[in-house]
């Protein structure tokens, strides 16, 4: 990304934004490549627009490049860091590696363990993949024992090794039971904190469970500017920053009519007891039925999970209650 259209979007985004706490999400690809002296620059140029307000930023990395410099920027910006594991070494290697076809599992434990030695936040995020998806247990085990504290999981999709619902189900189920009850308050977990915000009536914040969508933008190295990750084609993309400001791409017609159209569900989600749970999930997983419906993939998958958790909620509900 050259400078001006580094600083055009921060300082645009900044801009078009009411609320005085601003989030920087920095993904990729792997945003590490862009390297250090590039964030430094993003840094500076947060600074300089943020009139006031407090600036964050996150990113998700493979963490292959993250060496003491890194952690370093890392803590000194309050970033959170993002790390991509899939569990153990046998299970991580299978599908993670270099540019060389060896296995990154070695490379990604020691740049986790620089990050907890400098004293920087981070999560993981775990992509399930039939290396995985039967050992639910043993890869929250293993994430619990490296020190992750907020976990993600989220199935593959699209490619020959793309799981079933039946398994995701089960997976986020053994997940479940891996956490519950003696790590509640203590690992956070994504899709189960935002099932149980959903149970306590609590508006989920993950955009995939939310009714609407649309406010998650992403722009490209070129300036480019799409209606979400999910969706970077000739279709989603809204225009460039160097021609149009972002509010005036963000406030776009077709940018309003894609936001609107996750609710366009049909009469099977409507009348669905889980619907608040999930609202028809990412669009983008959405597939054609038997009955020719378009619904969530893993639609089975969150029905199978939330059968299984939502008594557990009760009791989780009822003991915040009481205190």
């Amino acid at each position: 990304m050259s400078d001006q259209v580094l600083e055009k979007y921060i300082k645009n985004y900044i801009n078009s934004n009411p609320q005085r706490q601003i989030s920087f999400i920095w993904q990729g690809g792997e945003p590490t490549l862009c390297g250090l002296d590039f964030f430094k620059k993003a840094v500076a140029l947060e600074q300089k627009y943020a009139n006031g307000k407090k600036i964050y930023n996150s990113l998700q990395t493979n963490g292959l490049l993250i060496n003491q410099e890194w952690c370093d920027f890392f803590k000194e910006h309050d970033f959170l860091v993002g790390i991509s594991i899939d569990g153990p070494q046998e299970i991580h290697d299978k599908r993670r590696k270099d540019h060389h076809g060896k296995g990154t599992f070695s490379q990604v434990i020691n740049s986790i363990n620089r990050l907890i030695q400098t004293e920087v936040e981070f999560n993981t995020l775990t992509v399930i993949n039939k290396a995985n998806v039967h050992k639910g247990a043993d890869v929250y085990a293993f994430l619990k024992e490296i020190g992750s504290k907020q976990m993600q999981f989220i199935p593959l999709t699209g490619v020959e090794e793309t799981i079933t619902p039946a398994d995701y189900g089960r997976f986020m189920i053994d997940i479940f039971n891996s956490w519950y009850p003696q790590d509640i308050g203590k690992i956070f977990i994504q899709h189960i904190e935002q099932w149980f915000m959903a149970y306590a009536n609590i508006s989920p914040t993950l955009c995939i469970f939310r009714p609407y969508c649309g406010d998650q933008l992403i722009i490209e190295q070129n300036g480019d500017i799409f209606s979400c990750d999910h969706f970077v084609d000739q279709e989603h993309r809204l225009g460039n920053i160097r021609e149009e400001p972002l509010l005036s791409l963000i406030n776009k017609l077709p940018q309003v009519q894609f936001g609107l159209s996750k609710a366009a569900l049909p009469a099977c989600c409507r009348t669905c007891n889980f619907l608040k749970y999930c609202n028809g999930g990412c669009p983008k997983h959405r597939v054609t039925n038997e009955k020719g419906e378009k619904v969530n993939q893993f639609c089975d998958a969150y029905k199978q999970a939330l059968t299984y958790m939502l008594p557990y909620f009760a009791k989780i509900y009822q003991s915040l209650s009481a205190k």
